[in-house]
C-alpha cells in the first residue's frame, strides 16, 4: 500500500474527492480515491464542431427546431480565424431549397446571446446556427438584422451515444489541425519537474477510479437483473465496439441467456447447440439472408449451412415471443469485415455453446476462484490473464472462421472470432468492473484481490485517438510516454483525466486537478 503524504497524488487527489458509491478495490488504497465529477452533461465546443465537420449524424433524419427538413451539402471550410467557425457551407432547406453561408457551432443556443453574436455583423452570413443541446428552446437565433437564423439541434439526430462519438473522433488532428498543441499541464510540469513515478501514481489513482466509476453502472444494471444477465449484456455491448454498441445490447435483451436454455435441450452435442443459439441470435438480429439477397447465389457450402441455420430459426421464431430486429438497426459503416456483426454474433454464440447450462459468468467466475487459491504473484497473474483469455480467443467456428460474409470468398487460413485487441477490452472495460461489483456485494476480498492483481498489472491496450491525444497533450513527444503510460490502468487514467477535464466545457484547464497537483509535486 502506498504511503500518502501531503505531497503525495493521492493526498492532492483526496482534497478534490466526492463520494460515488461504496466500490472499491480497498479500503485505504489509491483504487479509493475518487475524482470530483463535472457538473453535469458538458464538452468543450470543439468536440461539436468535429462532430459537424465529420457528420456523426443520421443524415437522412435531419430537421431544423422549426421542423424543416434539412440535408447537409458540404458542412462548410473550417474557419481557424475569426467569425463563424465554418465557411462556404452548403444546406438543401425545405422551402427555401439551396442555401449557401457559413456555420457556426455552439454547445448550447444560449451561447449565440452569450457571445454576443446577435450584434456581430461578421455573423450575418451565418445561415445555420449548430447546437449540441437547446437549452433556451427557441427554435431560431437572430443576426444583428434582426433576421432568423434556421437552427440544428444535434443531440436529438446523433448516429451513436456522445461518448462513442468522442471516441471516434481522430482528436489529434480534427482539434489541432494535425498538430497537439502542449497542454498548461505539461508546461508545468516542466516547470516543476515532476518525475515519471509521480506522474505514474497519479495515473493509477485516475485509472482505479476509472474502473470504479465502470462497475457503478454494471451496479445499476445488476439491481434490475442477474449478473449472469448483467455479464452477458456487457460482452454484447462491448462487441459491437463503437459503430454498434446499443444493437448488440439490444440483441442481448431480446434474446437473454434465460431464454436460450428454455428453447435450447441441454443434452444435445455442443455443435448442435451452437447452430441453435446462431440461428436464434442472427434471426433475432435481422442478420440472415433474406429480402434483397433473396435470389442471391451462394456457393455449396453457405447454401447447405444456411439452410441448417433457416430451418432452425423457423423452428425457433414461433416460440420466440419478442419482434425480431432488422438489418436496418446494424451499422457497418468503416467496419473491417473482420468485425462484421455477424462475425460478432457467432462468437458469442459459440462461447455460449460451450457453456449454457452454467453460463458465462460461472465460468469466468470460476477461473478467478482456481487462480485465488495460489498466491498472487507473477506467475499467478500470468495463468489467470492466459486462462480469462482463452475463453474467449479460443471460440471458432466451422464455417464462419474461414468467412467474413455470407458467400464470401473462403479464407486458406482460419481467422479468430475474436482478436486479442477485442478481448482485453473485453477484459478491462466488462469482466472487471462487473465481477467487481460481485465481490462487493458478496464481501468476496478474495476475488477483489485477484481483480486488482489483474487490472493493475495488465498491458496496455492499442492506443485510441484519446490517449494519443493526451499523452502528447500531457507528456509531449519525449521517451516519456512509453515508460509512464505502460499498463491499461494508466491509459483508463488518461480517459478519466480527458472526460473530467479536458472535454468539459465547465472545467477550464487551471481548474484541471492533474494540473493543479503538479505545483504540489513540485514543492
Amino acid at each position: 500500500m502506498l504511503r500518502i503524504d501531503n505531497n503525495s497524488p493521492e493526498y492532492f487527489l483526496s482534497a478534490y474527492r466526492q463520494s460515488a458509491g461504496s466500490i472499491s478495490f480497498g479500503a485505504g488504497d489509491a483504487g479509493d480515491v475518487r475524482f470530483r465529477e463535472g457538473a453535469g452533461r458538458r464538452i468543450k465546443e470543439e468536440f461539436v464542431r468535429c462532430i459537424w465537420f465529420e457528420q456523426h449524424v443520421k443524415k437522412e433524419k435531419l430537421y431544423t427546431d422549426g421542423g424543416a427538413r434539412l440535408e447537409v451539402v458540404a458542412p462548410g471550410w473550417w474557419n481557424s480565424g475569426g467569425g463563424p467557425d465554418f465557411q462556404h457551407a452548403e444546406i438543401l432547406l425545405e422551402g427555401r431549397g439551396l442555401v449557401k453561408g457559413s456555420v457556426e457551432i455552439h454547445v448550447f443556443a444560449s451561447d449565440w446571446i452569450r457571445h454576443g453574436h446577435h450584434r456581430q455583423k461578421t455573423y450575418d452570413t451565418v445561415c445555420l446556427h449548430v447546437v449540441m443541446w437547446n437549452d433556451i428552446r427557441e427554435e431560431y437565433v437572430k443576426n444583428c438584422r434582426d433576421r432568423d437564423i434556421p437552427q440544428l439541434t444535434l443531440s436529438k439526430f446523433l448516429s451513436s451515444a456522445l461518448d462513442d462519438i468522442i471516441d471516434l473522433i481522430d482528436t489529434e488532428s480534427c482539434l489541432r489541425g494535425g498538430k497537439v498543441l502542449p497542454g498548461y499541464c505539461q508546461t508545468e510540469r516542466e516547470k516543476f519537474k515532476v518525475d515519471e513515478q509521480w506522474i505514474g501514481r497519479f495515473l493509477d489513482c485516475a485509472g482505479d477510479e476509472r474502473i470504479v466509476q465502470k462497475a457503478q453502472r454494471y451496479e445499476k444494471w445488476v439491481d434490475v437483473k442477474p449478473f449472469e444477465q448483467t455479464l452477458y449484456e456487457a460482452i454484447m455491448e462491448s462487441l459491437g465496439y463503437k459503430n454498434n454498441k446499443e444493437p448488440f445490447r439490444m440483441l442481448a435483451m431480446r434474446m437473454p441467456q434465460e431464454d436460450l436454455r428454455s428453447l435450447i435441450p441441454e443434452d444435445i452435442p455442443v455443435q448442435e447447440k451452437n447452430i441453435s443459439i446462431q440461428s436464434l441470435l442472427l434471426g433475432m438480429a435481422g442478420l440472415l439472408p433474406g429480402g434483397k439477397d433473396s435470389g442471391k447465389m451462394y456457393d455449396a457450402e453457405t447454401e447447405a449451412f444456411l439452410a441448417v441455420i433457416k430451418d432452425k430459426w423457423n423452428t425457433f421464431q414461433p416460440k420466440v415471443s419478442r419482434e425480431p430486429m432488422t438489418r436496418e438497426n446494424w451499422n457497418y459503416a468503416g467496419l473491417r469485415p473482420a468485425n462484421f456483426p455477424e462475425r460478432r454474433v457467432v462468437a458469442i454464440s459459440t462461447l455460449l455453446s460451450e457453456c449454457l447450462s452454467h453460463g458465462i459468468f460461472n465460468r469466468v467466475l470460476y477461473a478467478f476462484q482456481r487462480a485465488g487459491d495460489s498466491v498472487p504473484d507473477a506467475a499467478s497473474f500470468d495463468r489467470l490473464t492466459a486462462t480469462v483469455q482463452s475463453l474467449f480467443l479460443d471460440v471458432c467456428d466451422p464455417y464462419w472462421s474461414y468467412r467474413y460474409t455470407w458467400g464470401g470468398k473462403k479464407l486458406r487460413n482460419s481467422q479468430k472470432l475474436l482478436g486479442a485487441e477485442r478481448v482485453s477490452g473485453i477484459i478491462i472495460n466488462v469482466i472487471v468492473p462487473v465481477f467487481l461489483v460481485y465481490a462487493d456485494k458478496h464481501h468476496d476480498m478474495g476475488l477483489k484481490r485477484m481483480l486488482s492483481l489483474l487490472y493493475r498489472n495488465y498491458g496496455p491496450l492499442p492506443a485510441t485517438s484519446v490517449t494519443r491525444f493526451m499523452v502528447r497533450r500531457v507528456l509531449g513527444q519525449s521517451k516519456l510516454s512509453g515508460k509512464i503510460v505502460n499498463s491499461a490502468r494508466r491509459q483508463q487514467g488518461l480517459y478519466k483525466i480527458f472526460k473530467d477535464f479536458c472535454e468539459n466545457e465547465a472545467m477550464s484547464c487551471n481548474e484541471c486537478v492533474l494540473y493543479l497537483s503538479f505545483g504540489k509535486a513540485g514543492t
